[in-house]
């Protein structure tokens, strides 16, 4: 974690203190019982930038020559291996920025105002940490300041700073999963035979698209809102996903399961006349929804008093099977399908499983392109009982 909105300059020659770390893109609140409040503040008028052009089965090749041709940000990355510290990482900016400005024509270095360089080092004092940056202010180039972090240290101010405490980070990796935005949680190192290593939890189609979308595992809104709108001005075509206006809560029991039950039928009513066979919810009654909640766990969305989404999981082997992930058609596309379905994922996470699974019919291809942008990749095609064709599509993201 490094300070990430209107951060001072840490390139630190002369001594700082933990103040200066006051702000921040990371949270590490450990389960989904927490509340979603946002205003739509951000209203994007974007210019067709998104280039349908990009290929996005091989991103992570256009990402290592779009940073290899850039001069700025290479010499940062050839300079950190040179510098040899434990897990180190270049993250966030400087490389979504560098795919930015190649994308849109602009100049090396553009909107960079600082190399974020995470290490990890199990000496997690102050006096450690200070030696590095000081090494590091004689040690790299002085055209962008670069900012030095020890990741394994975050948890020891963390608390004073923000008023609830954090566990340990395992390592830098954890804390790119857990910037602000997905969009930012992006990292390289580069090894001694020349290799690039990539490091994108939630993948680079985002950044591809010129798309920033929250991060729902946190609690960071205002960091998310105060980087999509400084990168809405310096990129006026990026288009940024606001955080969803609702409340996001587990749910121990229902009052209205004829709601619930309401609410699934409506956000599945699309399907009718373009599935074969037909959807399972049809043959369900409020009762059944009931003991499926009871039986499973249940994660529901509230606008206000209203209910406007859900997800049912369940373990299955080292799995979180997700379904019955469902969204008011009048409240779609807001983000309240991802905020749901990250619940999902910070679920799995406190479970300690591999990754989550779910199935979609084969018809519905844009259900197939949403869940690929949220991480899935698909994994097999199967068929109903009595089907000799393929009428599902199985789809995994391993976390």
């Amino acid at each position: 974690v490094t300070s990430t909105v209107r951060r001072v300059k840490l390139c630190r020659v002369h001594a700082r203190t933990d103040q200066d770390l006051l702000r921040t893109g990371l949270d590490n609140t450990p389960r989904f019982e927490r509340t979603y409040r946002i205003q739509p503040v951000l209203t994007t008028h974007c210019i067709p930038l998104r280039s349908d052009a990009v290929d996005k089965t091989d991103l992570d090749r256009r990402l290592e020559e779009i940073l290899r041709a850039d001069r700025v940000v290479w010499t940062a990355i050839e300079q950190a291996r040179a510098f040899d510290l434990l897990d180190w990482w270049i993250v966030s900016g400087a490389v979504y920025n560098a795919v930015w400005n190649a994308l849109t024509g602009k100049p090396f270095g553009y909107g960079i105002k600082d190399i974020d360089l995470f290490y990890f080092d199990a000496d997690t004092s102050w006096e450690a940490e200070d030696q590095v940056i000081r090494r590091g202010a004689r040690h790299f180039s002085r055209s962008i300041p670069v900012e030095i972090r020890n990741q394994a240290r975050v948890h020891l101010w963390y608390q004073s700073h923000f008023g609830r405490p954090i566990t340990p980070l395992r390592d830098c990796r954890d804390s790119i999963a857990k910037f602000a935005c997905e969009t930012h949680a992006v990292g390289v190192r580069l090894h001694e035979n020349d290799r690039l290593e990539i490091c994108a939890p939630y993948g680079l189609d985002a950044i591809f698209d010129l798309r920033i979308v929250p991060n729902l595992r946190t609690r960071n809104r205002r960091t998310h809102e105060a980087k999509a709108q400084r990168a809405q001005h310096l990129w006026p075509g990026i288009e940024v996903e606001p955080w969803p206006d609702c409340a996001i809560m587990r749910c121990p029991h229902v009052e209205d399961w004829d709601a619930l039950h309401a609410l699934l039928m409506r956000a599945f009513a699309y399907m009718q006349d373009r599935i074969d066979p037909p959807s399972s919810l049809h043959r369900m009654t409020p009762k059944d929804v009931a003991a499926k909640a009871r039986d499973e766990i249940c994660y529901l969305a509230h606008d206000g008093n209203d209910l406007i989404g859900c997800i049912f999981c369940k373990v299955d082997s080292d799995l979180l099977y997700v379904g019955k992930l469902a969204v008011d058609p009048k409240h779609q596309g807001q983000g309240i399908g991802r905020a749901l379905m990250a619940a999902a994922e910070a679920e799995a996470r406190g479970m300690r499983l591999k990754g989550l699974q779910l199935q979609t019919r084969i018809e519905l291809v844009e259900n197939h392109q949403a869940f690929a942008r949220l991480g899935f990749i698909k994994t097999a095609e199967t068929a109903h009982p009595g089907f000799e064709r393929h009428t599902s599509v199985t789809m995994r993201k391993i976390l």
